[in-house]
């Protein structure tokens, strides 16, 4: 179970009792309130109050009630002096005289009772945590990294900015492509989401649109994004264009909302100034190729290649996640000859150990120093057309469909009816691929689905069409 960082069991303890000593009071302060508790906000919204005072106290004795009722079933005795004292409003002494103890012996158990109690509270806090936050996760794609490398210092930056209360409102991430923007995306939006500063989290991942050959303009994927951003905050609820814009922004200024927006490949320096008018409290967390230029409330972080000890790291863990044995114990030399031909590329650096399965290093060196030439897109080239010669028509099938999928993913009964393999030799294809970094699972946990990365659809979309017909079928 993940940890959650809202305060410690001591400071707990402390308002806790601070709570119980202010039982029947009206007014009240965040710690004698609880208010810091997921549990006592989620009983203020449960009671259905107006906010008041008393109504604000309701819950939080609500809670330390519920408390007082799990105490009791391992500490009677210590149950029935905090009702005594707190509930009832009693004295030491008239506690001590119904017990038919010492005042010093009603105070022992009372501050007893009270460690106990905090325990409780504390253990269904981190339950309720536990399972919101699951829910708030669930919408998310599936975060398919158990480990990632060389981004600690990006991350915390990241998540720095989208926690603080001010601006910056617009968040962008800016790397060239395969540099694991996605990857640190979502493990950034999984951390703060633990945080509980923002009410909800949508992610959309933008799919470029075109015409003639030509991207559709940035007017046009902001009202994209407003309707996307409507199926989710505003489900079963029909609005024009313009309705939709209103209440969106209403939603998105009335309570804290983190969005998501993966794969922006327009102009965000155009769409800043219109995200920037949805913000406040809400945030945008962006992800592009495109750095924008500076605009007020925003931040840019740019992703950088990964170092060479990141990169050996990344390329042992690969191979030991894949089941390249060989790779694991692979010499300094033979890290620092694949690093020297990919750069800190993680995407590269992964396709590339996926090519060891099945290739010996010194041919799969020799092939990459041939598309070596400065440029990324190029040694992507041959990576893939390395990765091509090594795989089954089975997977050339389902890869050369893969262009017809949506940015979103494909389930898998999709994904047979447009390669037209039967499910015993789609599954095989499905799981291989992954293997290799050829596939991507997203979707969410309730329902997984299977896309490319852009860089891999790019290859099959300009690449494979001019090879020879016999190259393209498979030796």
């Amino acid at each position: 179970m993940a940890t959650f960082s809202f305060f410690n069991l001591e400071q707990l303890t402390q308002n806790v009792h601070a709570a119980l000593k202010a039982w029947h009071g009206i007014s009240g302060n965040p710690e004698n309130l609880l208010e810091s508790l997921r549990l006592v906000q989620a009983r203020r919204l449960a009671l259905a109050g107006n906010g008041s005072p008393s109504h604000k106290r309701w819950a939080t004795n609500e809670i330390l009630l519920d408390g007082i009722d799990a105490l009791e079933g391992h500490d009677q005795t210590g149950a029935q002096v905090l009702r005594l004292r707190f509930p009832e409003n009693n004295k030491i002494m008239a506690v001590a005289h119904q017990l038919n103890v010492s005042e010093h012996t009603v105070s022992r158990l009372q501050k007893a009772a009270i460690d106990h109690l905090t325990a409780i509270i504390y253990d269904q806090e981190i339950t309720l945590r536990e399972q919101q936050a699951q829910e708030l996760e669930a919408h998310l794609p599936p975060g398919e990294y158990t480990h990632l490398f060389g981004v600690n210092e990006a991350q915390t930056n990241l998540a720095a900015q989208l926690l603080e209360t001010q601006a910056p409102w617009v968040v962008a991430l800016v790397g060239i492509g395969g540099i694991g923007k996605t990857a640190l995306a979502n493990a950034v939006t999984r951390q703060v989401i633990r945080e509980f500063v923002f009410d909800k989290v949508v992610w959309l991942r933008t799919e470029p649109q075109m015409i003639n050959g030509r991207f559709l303009s940035s007017e046009h994927t902001y009202t994209t994004i407003i309707a996307e951003l409507a199926q989710h905050l505003l489900p079963q609820t029909s609005l024009s264009p313009q309705q939709r814009l209103v209440q969106v922004r209403q939603i998105l200024k009335e309570r804290p909302h983190l969005i998501i927006i993966d794969n922006l490949e327009t102009d965000a320096a155009h769409l800043f100034a219109h995200l920037s008018d949805l913000a406040n409290p809400s945030k945008f967390l962006l992800t592009s190729r495109t750095r924008p230029t500076e605009l007020a409330g925003t931040f840019k972080f740019s992703l950088d290649e990964l170092s060479y000890a990141d990169a050996a790291d990344l390329i042992r863990c690969q191979a030991r996640e894949t089941g390249i044995h060989t790779l694991e114990n692979a010499t300094g030399n033979d890290i620092t000859a694949i690093y020297n031909l990919t750069g800190g590329n993680p995407l590269a650096l992964k396709l590339v150990v996926s090519l060891l399965d099945v290739l010996p290093l010194p041919y799969v060196l020799t092939a990459l120093s041939k598309g070596q030439s400065g440029d990324i897109e190029a040694l992507y080239k041959y990576i893939y057309r390395q990765a091509w010669q090594t795989i089954t028509p089975e997977m050339r099938a389902l890869l050369q469909a893969m262009p017809l999928v949506a940015e979103s993913g494909a389930t898998p009964d999709y994904l047979q009816q447009i390669s037209g393999l039967p499910p015993e030799q789609l599954w095989p294809a499905i799981q291989e691929l992954r293997r290799r970094s050829l596939l991507e699972v997203r979707g969410t946990i309730q329902e997984k689905r299977y896309g490319i990365h852009r860089l891999t659809e790019t290859f099959l979309r300009t690449e494979i069409i001019r090879w020879p017909e016999a190259e393209t079928a498979g030796d």
